[in-house]
């Protein structure tokens, strides 16, 4: 329960961090969604129920934050958190190459998905959507994918700094010579 929470306080700070200090970038389209990442990343650490879980409370607080239609990222949030559950196991997802691509795809599908969730609440003529696929989604995808590999060091690293158990020793442990 303790990593549950810990993880939380650290999505609120990333969503916080994204909405504050991201926004002020003096392109738009170039900033990477880090709670994405962090999202991936959850999908690394938790078993489905607790970081589902986890994944649609930061995905509300998106919501919230970001002053949208409510509902986008409640919904998306906790299918990204699944289909990397999913794939976790299937892909080796140790190198560079290997992370970035799994953040632009994750990060596009998911974007295809909220856009698809757009045109059903207000429908709009597609020749709308393009455009802003290619000047909005893209460049957002791709730089998410570019600042992955890095986000993942920094998260594992600290994860093994909040997470990490104490050394047991022989008494402990139960240990008679």
């Amino acid at each position: 329960m303790k990593r549950v929470i810990l993880s939380l306080f650290a999505g609120i700070l990333i969503l916080i961090l994204q909405t504050t200090l991201l926004s002020y970038s003096p392109v738009q389209r170039i900033r990477p969604d880090i709670l994405l990442i962090f999202t991936l990343y959850l999908a690394f650490l938790f078993p489905p129920i607790f970081g589902g879980i986890l994944a649609f409370l930061l995905g509300y607080l998106m919501d919230l934050f970001s002053g949208n239609t409510l509902g986008f990222y409640t919904v998306s949030r906790p299918l990204v958190f699944l289909a990397a559950q999913f794939f976790r196991e299937r892909f080796y997802l140790e190198g560079f190459f290997f992370q970035s691509l799994f953040a632009f795809l994750f990060s596009l599908l998911e974007g295809i998905f909220i856009f698809i969730l757009m045109n059903a609440v207000q429908p709009l003529p597609l020749r709308n959507l393009y455009p802003l696929f290619f000047t909005s989604l893209l460049p957002q995808s791709f730089f998410t994918g570019l600042a992955t590999p890095l986000l993942f060091f920094v998260f594992q690293k600290g994860s093994s700094l909040l997470f990490r158990q104490p050394e047991r020793g022989a008494k402990e442990i139960g240990y008679r010579p």
